[in-house]
C-alpha cells in the first residue's frame, strides 16, 4: 500500500475522495430513518462524530499531535471550529426543514463560495466568467427552491429557509477549506471534531429528554461513528494526494446520489423542475471547477 501511494499519489487521492463521498451519500436517508426531531438528531450526530474524529485523528491521521492541537488556539483555528459547528447545526436544520434535494443543491454551491472567499483571503481573481458562473448557479438553485413545495414526501417546512440553511452550510465549508489552504499548519480534523462536539452540545441543550433516546440505535451509530467521521477524514486527506479539482468534482456526487437514496428509501421524490434546476447547477459547477482548477493544479 505504501509503495502504491508513493508511485500513484493522484490515484490514491482520487480513491480517497470517492470513498469519502460514497460513504456520505446515504447520510440524509439515515437522518430520515432515525425519526428524530432536529435537536436530538443534531446532538447525537455532533457528539458521536466529534468523539470519533478525535480518536481517528489522534491515533491514525497525525504525526504531530501537539503542533496541530496548538494551532486550534489561533484566530484561523477558532474560526474553523466555530464555522464547522455552525455547518453541523444548519445542515441538520435544513434537512429537517425541507426536501433533501433543495438542501443538497444549495450545499453544492460550496465551490462558488470558495471562489469568492479565495478572492478575499488569497487574492485570486475570478474574472467576468467567474461572476457569470455565480449568477447562473443562483438561478439554478432558485429553480429548485421555487418548485420545492411540490416535492412528494418532504417535511412540511419552508423551502426558502431550507435552502438558506444549505447555503450557510456551503459558505461555512468553503470558509473552512479556504482557511485550510491558506494556513497549511492548521489542524483541520481536530478543528472539525471540536466544531462537531459544539453542535452536539447545542442540539442536546434544546432537546427534551424523552425525545433523545427514541431513535433506532443503528441509525445513530451508522451516522455518527461510521458515515460522518470516515467521509470527512477521507475528504480532508484526499487533497494531499490529488488536485482540489478532482476532489471538488467527486464531491458533486453527493448532490446526485443523496436525493436518489432518499427517494428509493422513503419515497421523498423531487419534481421534474427541481431535477432540471439541480442538473443546471451540476453542469455549471462542473464547468467552473474544470475552468478554474484543472488549469492551475
Amino acid at each position: 500500500m505504501q509503495n502504491y501511494i508513493v508511485f500513484y499519489p493522484k490515484r490514491f487521492g482520487s480513491a480517497l475522495a470517492l470513498i469519502g463521498v460514497l460513504f456520505l451519500t446515504p447520510d440524509t436517508l439515515i437522518m430520515r430513518l432515525s425519526t428524530l426531531d432536529r435537536w436530538p438528531l443534531m446532538g447525537w450526530r455532533g457528539i458521536l462524530m466529534g468523539a470519533t474524529l478525535l480518536l481517528l485523528w489522534r491515533y491514525l491521521l497525525t504525526n504531530n499531535v501537539n503542533k496541530e492541537w496548538k494551532s486550534l488556539g489561533s484566530i484561523p483555528g477558532l474560526i474553523v471550529i466555530f464555522s464547522f459547528g455552525i455547518n453541523s447545526i444548519t445542515f441538520t436544520l435544513g434537512i429537517q426543514e425541507t426536501s433533501v434535494m433543495i438542501v443538497l443543491t444549495a450545499l453544492a454551491t460550496m465551490p462558488i463560495f470558495a471562489a469568492i472567499l479565495s478572492s478575499l483571503f488569497m487574492g485570486e481573481s475570478q474574472g467576468v466568467l467567474g461572476w457569470v458562473t455565480i449568477f447562473f448557479t443562483m438561478i439554478g438553485v432558485s429553480i429548485v427552491v421555487a418548485d420545492g413545495s411540490n416535492s412528494i414526501g418532504q417535511p412540511n417546512g419552508s423551502t426558502i429557509l431550507g435552502a438558506l440553511y444549505g447555503a450557510i452550510t456551503a459558505f461555512g465549508l468553503a470558509l473552512t477549506f479556504t482557511l485550510a489552504r491558506k494556513y497549511k499548519e492548521l489542524g483541520i480534523v481536530p478543528a472539525a471534531a471540536l466544531g462537531s462536539l459544539m453542535s452536539g452540545i447545542v442540539g442536546f441543550y434544546f432537546s427534551s429528554l424523552e425525545n433523545i433516546f427514541i431513535a433506532p440505535i443503528w441509525t445513530l451509530l451508522l451516522m455518527g461513528v461510521i458515515i460522518l467521521p470516515v467521509s470527512f477524514a477521507c475528504l480532508s486527506l484526499a487533497p494531499r494526494y490529488t488536485s482540489a479539482a478532482v476532489v471538488s468534482l467527486v464531491m458533486l456526487l453527493e448532490m446526485v446520489i443523496g436525493p436518489f437514496w432518499v427517494w428509493l428509501g422513503i419515497g421523498e421524490r423531487p419534481t421534474k423542475l427541481m431535477i432540471l434546476g439541480a442538473f443546471l447547477v451540476l453542469i455549471i459547477l462542473i464547468f467552473h471547477i474544470v475552468r478554474t482548477q484543472f488549469n492551475s493544479d
